[in-house]
């Protein structure tokens, strides 16, 4: 009988305990394991996660800020390098006074100045036409054998024209000349003179150099001379009283930066000034990429505490000693003063109408009435200044930007004024020197080094914990064990009282 109750309480107590970790309380017999060792791990992990896990998330969200910021400062650097492109200060807008006789066109290069204009001659192509009148009544008439030469003056090889027979007609001699024209540099056709067809040969460009001479035998019949119809000429100009010529009616950089296409002889004036608003333009895009920055950086360091001062937010950046520094080195890098060899009175930003808005610390150009300070402001208008300033002395104020010649309007890269400056400043956080790593790097290896050390620390509390609610766990199973297996003797022993009882009675009666 002991063999059998050993082996019921055994499996009673595996039952038991298996509905003991599934049933938050059994019949008030047991101790609710599951739930006991779930609620006590999320009180450790509530006691030792949760200064680690907010300092994670402050790093994390730190990193992403710093990222942020590195995006804009190479976006305000890229803008820097554009406006240090000389490309971008020499645009000008032009006037013509007589574009009935001639049309400018303006590139790049050209320089506010005014110019005397005189079209003297226009460039014409050589025309030979034979002279022979009544010879050739229609484009079928035959022609006599022979043969003879072109020789342009463009090309070194002459092209030898043959007739080697009587039914060859007269357009038959045109299409043979036509399937030459690239290497004789000329083409021919007819004209009707009303009873008779007259052979015509011309260059096909202008100017003397693309003029060309005929000769052989079979020109009689043609009737050309040794004179041509009409001779190549060049296209002939003056400006301001110096010859200019050219092979076609188009004059290129005959002023620099200028192209001027002849229509017709006759006189004018070409004026080229500044184009001021595009130059503004430029700067304003320069001028936002930096106010992104400012905006950003104001963002990322806020600091807000409410009435009392129980309530307190503050950005991802508020702490952050590159943020922080960038907060102040940003306005002394453009704000500062810097030499200027062409107008020493040029020497900050200020000069020339770019101010600094004391409210929001963008970079503007200076309202008439002010930022709002103070009531019945009337300031100089920023860009009229900076508008006055080019007109005066363009290069003064590209000394001041430190804009340097450069062929392309991304890449130039100055280390003088204004932006000089900037760039300098801008590379000590993006790009680091003397084999230093930039701020930003340095900042971004701090921060990845602190989240490294924390997730590790994290790692070992987690399996603190998990060893801590095993053995938690352990030990509610075993008390539950325990209380099951007395309560298993208990019922055993009042069955074996019972049946004892029974017996005794049974005897007596």
């Amino acid at each position: 009988m002991s063999v059998n109750s050993t082996s019921s309480s055994t499996s009673s107590t595996a039952n038991l305990l298996q509905e003991l970790n599934t049933i938050s309380n059994p019949g008030g017999t047991g101790l609710p394991v599951t739930t006991y060792a779930s609620e006590m791990q999320q009180a450790l992990q509530l006691q030792l996660l949760t200064n680690p896990d907010n300092q994670m998330t402050s790093l994390t969200n730190q990193q992403t800020a710093l990222d942020a910021l590195q995006s804009a400062l190479q976006k305000l650097q890229s803008a820097t390098n554009t406006l240090a492109a000389s490309q971008n200060w020499n645009s000008v807008t032009s006037s013509n006074s007589n574009p009935t006789d001639y049309s400018i066109t303006v590139n790049s290069g050209a320089q506010p100045s005014i110019y005397s204009i005189d079209i003297q001659g226009l460039a014409q192509n050589q025309i030979d036409v034979g002279l022979a009148t009544g010879t050739f009544t229609s484009t079928t008439s035959t022609l006599t054998t022979g043969s003879f030469v072109i020789q342009a003056n463009a090309m070194s090889a002459p092209v030898t024209i043959s007739i080697t027979s009587t039914s060859e007609t007269l357009q038959d001699l045109v299409n043979t000349i036509n399937t030459y024209t690239y290497e004789s540099d000329v083409s021919a056709g007819l004209i009707y003179n009303g009873t008779s067809y007259q052979l015509s040969i011309s260059s096909n460009q202008t100017g003397v150099n693309y003029g060309f001479s005929l000769t052989g035998t079979a020109l009689g019949q043609f009737g050309f001379t040794s004179i041509a119809t009409v001779s190549a000429t060049n296209a002939t100009m003056q400006v301001d009283g110096i010859n200019v010529i050219s092979q076609n009616n188009s004059f290129v950089n005959a002023i620099p930066g200028v192209t001027i296409n002849a229509i017709a002889t006759g006189t004018g004036t070409v004026s080229l000034s500044s184009d001021s608003s595009s130059i503004i333009s430029n700067i304003q895009t320069w001028m936002s990429a930096y106010n992104s920055v400012v905006d950003l950086i104001k963002t990322d360091t806020a600091y807000t505490a409410s009435a009392t001062g129980t309530n307190v937010t503050s950005g991802p950046l508020f702490n952050d000693v590159v943020a922080n520094t960038l907060n102040s080195s940003l306005p002394n890098s453009v704000m500062q003063s810097v030499g200027n060899t062409y107008e020493s009175s040029l020497s900050s930003l200020a000069a020339v109408g770019i101010v600094v808005d004391p409210t929001t610390g963008h970079l503007e150009f200076q309202p008439s009435t002010g930022f709002g300070i103070g009531t019945n402001v009337s300031l100089a208008d920023g860009q009229t200044t900076f508008t006055n300033a080019m007109n005066q002395d363009s290069q003064a104020v590209q000394a001041l930007f430190g804009v340097v010649s450069s062929g392309s309007l991304t890449s130039a890269y100055t280390t003088s004024g204004v932006l000089g400056n900037l760039t300098t400043m801008l590379n000590s956080f993006l790009i680091g020197s003397g084999g230093q790593v930039s701020a930003i790097t340095g900042d971004t290896n701090s921060i990845q080094k602190q989240e490294t050390n924390i997730s590790s620390y994290i790692s070992t509390l987690n399996q603190q914990i998990s060893t801590q609610v095993a053995s938690f766990t352990k030990q509610l199973n075993d008390l539950n064990a325990a209380m099951q297996q007395s309560q298993l003797q208990v019922k055993q022993l009042g069955a074996l009282l019972g049946t004892n009882s029974s017996s005794s009675s049974s005897t007596i009666g």
